[in-house]
């Protein structure tokens, strides 16, 4: 969090909020005396509301810092460390324990699959004879493992994206954003940006990690109870039927691992990979826009 590493007054914000402060208050001065020299009953209208305008933009200065900081300690105290720690740690559990896993044992058995299924056999002697696959359930055990890949790639691919998405917002919306919003609220012209800019940067700086924070402390609970069953193959068929026998007689591979593995780390690799994220963007911008509001409409 931006106050826990550079403390509430640190960094570059308190300064930036206070020279901003000063020059509003340098304009107000200037305009009042505008005022009084031209009898301008508008000019002093206008120093009256700026001058509520600078005691509300100080107040959520302070409400937004005081916000950043508590939001820190809390994590600190119930989440265990930074929300960004958190949900990079978590992003690699979901890598290393699931989706590598998997995709690195489908591509050694794609590999075997592959050698054994271009084995051939010749019946017959010279132009009479027919050439076919010795092991001809290996081709459509390539097919399949070569989808289930297809389909690994993509997700696997989004996992890195979300860490690259959360190292970069780690790095903008609390040391920069959050302080562009705090400076251009002190202007009356750049006021309605500052409220989308002071939302933004709660939102992708508080509450976008904060929901990994929660997918941590479920997924990697479901995948270890899920993985602690011991046959998974049950629901899905009878492994004492003849399809499952001669799969796997045939097929020199056992269907339920397959099934029972592969395709479990599958499924919780497209959670993390399609869902969840799609739930975290969703709820952090419904808080940007109803922050946004409020900033613009009631305070303003």
């Amino acid at each position: 969090m931006y106050c826990a590493d550079q403390g509430f007054f640190g960094g570059i914000i308190a300064p930036m909020a206070l020279l901003s402060a000063l020059v509003m208050i340098l304009i107000i001065t200037l305009t009042y005396l505008a005022a009084k020299i031209l009898q301008k009953a508008d000019y002093e209208g206008f120093v009256s509301i700026e001058i509520h305008q600078l005691w509300m933009s100080l107040a959520i200065f302070v409400a937004i810092l005081g916000s950043s900081c508590l939001t820190a300690q809390l994590s600190e105290t119930f989440a265990g460390g930074d929300p960004f720690d958190i949900a990079r740690n978590y992003l690699g559990f979901v890598t290393n324990s699931i989706a590598m896993p998997a995709t690195l044992k489908l591509q050694g058995m794609l590999l075997f699959s592959q050698y054994m299924g271009s084995w051939t056999m010749r019946w017959g002697a010279g132009a009479w004879g027919t050439v076919i696959n010795a092991f001809p359930a290996f081709i459509l055990w390539e097919r399949v493992i070569d989808f289930l890949l297809l389909l690994i790639s993509p997700f696997t691919a989004s996992l890195m994206v979300q860490q690259s998405i959360l190292e970069i917002i780690r790095a903008t919306t609390l040391p920069f954003i959050l302080p562009a919003g705090v400076v251009l609220r002190f202007f009356p012209p750049t006021r309605d940006a500052s409220a989308f800019l002071l939302a933004a940067a709660l939102g992708f700086g508080i509450i976008f990690p904060f929901t990994y924070v929660i997918h941590s402390n479920i997924v990697p609970k479901m995948y270890e109870e899920t993985m602690k069953q011991g046959d998974r193959c049950g629901p899905v068929w009878n492994t004492n039927t003849k399809f499952y026998q001669a799969i796997t007689e045939f097929g020199f591979f056992s269907m339920c691992w397959l099934v029972g593995d592969v395709l479990v780390k599958l499924s919780y690799l497209l959670l993390q990979a399609l869902f969840l994220p799609a739930l975290s963007i969703t709820l952090t911008i419904t808080f940007i826009k109803g922050v946004s509001k409020f900033i613009s409409q009631k305070l303003n």
